[in-house]
């Protein structure tokens, strides 16, 4: 009788884990994007494989946005959780740029932190850091392009 009542209160508790809070999902309550491009360059070259991270500030409602750079150092936008671009408002521009000591950049896709892999960060706080950053921008419904000429002594 004990393991029925237990297999039954799991099973409702299950069905109701699916079902969610509201019957919506995350992607469901993020707020409409639009696209958002952009080319990064340091010292006047292309960076390639830079993170670049859109961080909602104010009243902008939403998650995190980010690109990586590709070989000419463009990039595109996309939700952590959600649709390619970012929402309109306010945002923290954070950029990573993680090199290898032979200077060879790494690709990050998140299965292992930059420092296990043997990189440094390549850039100053004031471009790297997620409460340094002097790097901003201002999204419209529209979206855009938001170049990024990062300058290193």
């Amino acid at each position: 009788m004990y393991y029925r009542l237990n297999l039954g209160f799991l099973l409702v508790f299950f069905a109701a884990g699916l079902s969610g809070c509201g019957g919506t999902t995350v992607a469901e309550s993020l707020p409409d994007t639009a696209p958002v491009s952009g080319v990064v360059t340091l010292n006047g070259k292309p960076i390639m494989s830079a993170t670049v991270t859109f961080v909602p500030m104010g009243a902008t409602k939403g998650v995190e946005c980010v690109g990586v750079t590709d070989e000419s150092g463009k990039y595109k936008l996309q939700q952590i959780r959600g649709a390619e671009g970012a929402p309109a408002g306010e945002y923290r521009v954070v950029i990573n740029y993680y090199l290898k000591a032979d200077g060879t950049p790494i690709k990050i896709d998140g299965s292992e932190a930059p420092a296990n892999l043997g990189a440094d960060e390549a850039l100053p706080p004031e471009y790297s850091s997620f409460t340094d950053s002097r790097l901003t921008a201002q999204v419209t419904d529209a979206g855009g392009e938001f170049p990024f000429e990062l300058k290193v002594k």
